[in-house]
């Protein structure tokens, strides 16, 4: 009898245990932030066409700000470059007719006389992956820039001069930019987790391609913060770092063994953000930095290049769903904003 009893209450305990477990606390997600679309945006009935040719009257493009709710780096964007009073503001009002579209929403976009979609199919339809994504169409309607994520004042305003006065027409975004951008706003720093390799072809596993120069205005942001995060450096252990200044003229190797040089290299793949990553695994792009990202999505994108995940899920936004939801169900705390 004894020994029955305390098998029962063995049991017992048992599923307290699991029940306990069960019940134990998810982990919160924090760091999204609200925001609005400035009043001063078109009042779009988002038929593209019609937008192309009222702006083309007064000798204007359409800038089509596309958005996600609680997007911090949305917020940043807006607060930054948009809101009235901030630094670029009153030039692009004058120049652009911009307009707002929610990635996840319902309302119908007319593409052109061919194609009407919704907004969270027109964002499927570019293949959107960072919010926000800045789409500016020339004056027939076509696509002529995009900008993934946040962009400075400072890189911003070159991007909107080079629409404005029609560039696209002579050069392309990557040529402009190095011909015109200020490169005295930044002085590379060490980092001991980068290493000095030339011929990343001799790399084996994950790798990832840090590219900096003088004219970066968030290098001293992913040195100070980024860099800095626990979280962010545990995974950057995982994987062989490379940091090259993006205006030498230096030879190198690339992962597929084409010889080039930094200044090339950036050139031949349009990589016009400072600081770019490239994300490589199986001697292979999987995945790139071009935008800003804070400390979780950093490390999560480092995560699915360097974990493979990109042989389960197609794209990291894909991936990035189940993975909070994963942490979360373990109680552990996310926080998306910009904190070490």
């Amino acid at each position: 009898m004894r020994g029955k009893f305390i098998s029962i209450y063995s049991l017992l305990i048992s599923l307290m245990l699991i029940v306990t477990a069960a019940q134990a606390e998810k982990g919160k997600l924090t760091g999204g932030s609200a925001h609005d679309m400035p009043s001063w945006f078109k009042q779009s009935f988002l038929d593209l066409t019609e937008d192309v040719n009222e702006a083309k009257e007064e000798d204007k493009h359409v800038m089509l700000f596309m958005s996600l709710d609680f997007c911090p780096y949305c917020t940043k964007m807006l607060h930054d470059n948009f809101v009235v009073g901030a630094k670029n503001q009153k030039y692009i009002q004058d120049n652009f007719d911009v307009i707002g579209i929610n990635i996840k929403g319902s309302r119908e976009v007319v593409v052109n006389d061919e194609l009407t979609l919704t907004e969270k199919e027109y964002a499927d339809y570019l293949k959107v992956q960072y919010t926000p994504t800045i789409i500016f169409l020339n004056q027939e309607n076509e696509v002529v820039v995009r900008l993934n994520g946040y962009r400075s004042p400072e890189n911003f305003k070159l991007v909107v001069d080079y629409v404005k006065n029609k560039e696209y027409q002579n050069m392309s975004l990557t040529q402009y930019l190095d011909k015109v951008k200020n490169k005295s706003y930044y002085t590379l720093k060490p980092n001991k987790m980068f290493k000095d390799i030339k011929d990343l072809s001799k790399v084996k596993g994950p790798l990832a391609v840090v590219f900096e120069d003088g004219s970066c205005t968030q290098c001293n942001y992913m040195h100070n913060t980024t860099l800095k995060n626990k979280d962010v450096q545990n995974e950057l252990s995982k994987v062989t770092v490379v940091r090259f200044d993006a205006m030498s003229k230096e030879k190198i190797i690339t992962p597929s063994g084409h010889t080039t040089t930094p200044h090339d290299w950036t050139k031949e793949i349009k990589l016009d953000y400072r600081p770019g990553v490239l994300l490589f695994n199986e001697g292979k792009e999987q995945a790139r930095i071009d935008a800003l990202l804070y400390s979780f999505h950093f490390k999560e994108l480092v995560r699915y290049v360097s974990g493979k995940y990109y042989e389960k899920y197609n794209t990291y936004l894909d991936y990035l769903k189940p993975r909070q939801d994963e942490l979360l169900n373990q109680g552990i705390n996310i926080d998306l904003s910009d904190k070490i």
